[in-house]
């Protein structure tokens, strides 16, 4: 498997875990955080962005998703209330995006009908591999008490 299959994998896991817990009381206080991701200067929907505490004593795990202006809003993906952002601290900050790089053809769904196999089609970056990596994406941000707003312009070279 690939590691960017592993972290998205990794990423819907935590989203799941974020919605079960956010009917129950809050063990630790968020805050909120959203902001933009441009690509070039342009908005990027469908981009999930991920919050990685740089000390996992001092900070929980976030992740949003951004819409087709480019904003996103995080939600704790432990104790936290769902949209409400996540603890104070310094974290490391990952986003990426993929997608198919074709649609499967008529023949290959009919064939995947009749053996329950799916045809393998690569998956391909809309954002930069680099990014996708919060060790590697170069990219960090410090929640603060109140309402925090970050915008990361990426760079596609």
């Amino acid at each position: 498997m690939s590691k960017i299959f592993i972290a998205l994998f990794v990423l819907s896991i935590l989203l799941i875990n974020a919605t079960g817990c956010s009917t129950g009381k809050s063990n630790f206080r968020v805050e909120t955080v959203e902001g933009f991701v441009t690509l070039d200067g342009s908005p990027v929907a469908g981009v999930t962005v991920g919050f990685s505490p740089v000390d996992s004593n001092a900070g929980k795990p976030a992740v949003g998703r951004t819409d087709a202006q480019g904003k996103f809003v995080l939600t704790a993906t432990q104790g936290g209330e769902f949209g409400k952002g996540t603890m104070i601290g310094k974290y490391f900050v990952s986003l990426s995006k993929e997608t198919l790089s074709r649609e499967p053809t008529a023949q290959e769904l009919a064939n995947a009908d009749k053996t329950g196999v799916m045809p393998e089609i690569p998956i391909v970056s809309i954002i930069p591999k680099k990014y996708n990596d919060p060790q590697t994406s170069g990219l960090t941000a410090e929640v603060v008490k109140g309402k925090n707003n970050f915008s990361f312009d990426l760079q596609s070279k």
